[in-house]
């Protein structure tokens, strides 16, 4: 009778001995997954990108300062650029305009005199090689288009839009015959500030010798 009476309790104990281990064992080998979200949002939060500079970058930058040094745009000099103070855009003065009035509008908000002393332009691209844009008078806000677009573009371009604050010079673009080409040649255009419109000048009229 004593001996029936232990052998269900031996039972008892060596079946719980045997859960404990198996519970042990299952935790030490299959650790708990951190949930995947907390790790990106932990791994975004604290890695940064860590720039790198582009060679290219330095000799395209070398470039645009020979072609801005090679041109003479202290010959078409206008007065000292605004520096404060600009008129809401008048949209009514260039319809057309208003398909880009967001570009225009944050560009104009933006940027400060950049041509001729009472302009901001506003210049972005267009597709492959191709580059549009506009300019507004910081003293009544009317709009002017540049003289840009296609018509004014080149397969080989080296530059574009190429303007000084205080210079009524527009480059529309810097173009070569051929990528391997050093010469360059030029479509540029001149601001009448009577008149209120670009004409087209000669590259013998402010390249430097």
């Amino acid at each position: 009778m004593k001996f029936r009476g232990i052998l269900p309790l031996l039972f008892t104990v060596i079946g719980l001995a045997s859960a404990c281990k198996n519970k042990t064992s299952t935790t030490d080998s299959n650790p708990p997954k951190a949930d995947r979200t907390e790790m990106d949002i932990v791994v975004a939060d604290t890695v940064k990108p860590v720039p790198v500079e582009s060679p290219v970058s330095d000799t395209s930058n070398e470039s645009s300062s020979k072609v801005l040094d090679s041109i003479d745009f202290k010959k078409y000099q206008t007065e000292a650029p605004v520096s404060s103070g600009k008129a809401a855009i008048d949209w009514q003065s260039y319809p057309e305009a208003k398909t880009f009035k967001t570009r225009i509008t944050e560009g104009y908000k933006n940027e400060a005199v950049d041509f001729a002393g009472h302009y901001v332009s506003v210049v972005f691209g267009c597709g492959a090689g191709c580059v549009l844009g506009f300019m507004v008078d910081v003293r009544d806000g009317k709009i002017y288009a540049l003289p840009l677009g296609e018509e004014n573009s080149c397969f080989f371009m080296e530059d574009a839009a190429l303007m000084v604050p205080d210079s009524r010079l527009f480059i529309s673009a810097v173009c070569k015959e051929a990528a391997e080409s050093e010469k360059r040649y030029y479509k540029a255009y001149l601001w009448d500030e009577e008149q209120k419109s670009f004409g087209k000048i000669a590259e013998s009229e402010f390249v430097k010798p």
